[in-house]
């Protein structure tokens, strides 16, 4: 999340320095796709070593990870003072990151849904959503702050680097409270690391492709119109006469009202069926997208922070229910390793969502409807992909699932 934000804002002329401020702009958030490139590896190795010796350790392991290139990141010199390095060693770093998001939050859904008690694993499952949710709020609340209280000169000097290191600072403090607490009781009944399969990824690809492959789609779908939301609508109400300071406080409205819904839509998919939940947020994201970039071309503020305060509640329709949905499909054996590179996968793939925003915005001629109508089909491959597993979410299934 900080380094989405500070590639829309700050990254293109502290490391890309062109001359065509689009083109910086492409090539910052590109170097935040890059990072997706690595997840599914990520996913890939947390899933073998989650499945065989358990989640705790892989789930600290990422965290550490984490970590340290937040930090590092933080304290890498710009352009001006280390030439091409500086771009070279931002990617690299932001490799870091994908390997360990990789581990990460697949590691955090099956964390928190194996150890919900049974009819509230939606509830439970949500929690990492809205862990997330916080970690943006807190986030863009820091570049807010930066952003208020500095010139653009000293904030593309110096003043970004404030929100790296405090996130390494946030970072440590969830590492030490996990290392307080246990196994997931799911992992541990199973038999722990003595019955755990020696090739976890074997016997994924052998027994569950299908679900795999559509969880994959499902995750392409759900991180793709969040990204469009929290990274390129930041350019996007730039362009159109907003202050980067305005951007980034309907971004705080954006996640704080995701925050605050999340958890009541986990109920919700527990109360009515995960996959009711999230196609009827893709339905809505899809329709609301074409109002709230209508909003942003316009020029009232309370407009502006209504219409991100609507979409941060519609997309906790998806946020809430996707984690217990992804566990769902893949039995305890294989459930780290289905999780997180169906999740990583699909996060690769729609990491370059914003660069591809941005490129479609500009190849139409700035066109209004644009960057709606890419979210049109990100959200129909969020709903489709849905229905499609259906009939595979089994294991935790609630009395809205059965009916």
């Amino acid at each position: 999340m900080l380094f989405g934000i500070a590639a829309s804002i700050m990254f293109g002329p502290v490391f890309f320095p062109v001359a065509n401020p689009l083109t910086a702009t492409l090539l910052a958030l590109a170097s935040f796709g890059v990072g997706f490139v690595a997840r599914p590896l990520g996913g890939i190795l947390s899933g073998h070593f989650g499945d065989r010796y358990g989640r705790r350790p892989v789930l600290l392991a990422s965290l550490v990870a984490m970590g340290t290139a937040t930090t590092l990141v933080g304290l890498l010199p710009g352009y001006r003072q280390i030439g091409w390095w500086a771009p070279v060693l931002l990617v690299v770093l932001r490799l870091v990151q994908g390997l360990a998001t990789g581990g990460e939050s697949g590691g955090a859904i099956v964390y928190g849904v194996e150890n919900a008690p049974a009819g509230k694993r939606g509830v439970f499952g949500s929690y990492s959503g809205m862990g997330q949710s916080f970690g943006a709020l807190l986030a863009i609340g820091a570049f807010t702050v930066v952003s208020a209280a500095m010139p653009e000169s000293t904030l593309l000097s110096w003043g970004w680097r404030i929100p790296f290191l405090a996130g390494g600072i946030v970072t440590l403090i969830g590492i030490l409270a996990l290392a307080r607490t246990r196994d997931t009781k799911d992992f541990v009944s199973e038999g722990g690391t003595e019955k755990a399969d020696r090739t976890p990824l074997r016997v994924l690809f052998r027994e569950h492709p299908r679900a795999l492959l559509l969880a994959t789609g499902l995750s392409v779908g759900t991180n793709g119109l969040i990204y469009i939301l929290l990274t390129f609508a930041i350019t996007y109400s730039k362009d159109n006469g907003w202050s980067g300071s305005q951007a980034l406080v309907g971004q705080v409205v954006l996640v704080a009202a995701v925050a605050a819904a999340v958890l009541f839509a986990g109920a919700l998919a527990d109360r009515i069926g995960a996959h009711k939940a999230v196609v009827l947020g893709a339905v809505l994201t899809a329709v609301f997208n074409f109002v709230l970039f209508g909003v942003i071309a316009g020029h009232s503020q309370i407009a502006f922070f209504a219409a991100f305060a609507v979409a941060g509640v519609i997309n906790a329709l998806i946020t809430g229910p996707t984690p217990v949905y992804f566990a769902s499909l893949f039995p305890t054996k294989v459930r780290y390793s289905g999780v997180s590179l169906a999740y990583q996968t699909g996060a690769a793939i729609s990491g370059f969502a914003p660069a591809a925003a941005v490129f479609l915005f500009d190849v139409s001629g700035q066109a209004a409807w644009s960057v709606p109508l890419f979210g049109v089909l990100l959200a129909g491959i969020l709903a489709v992909c849905t229905l499609l597993l259906r009939g595979s979410a089994k294991e935790f299934e609630t009395e809205g699932e059965r009916r």
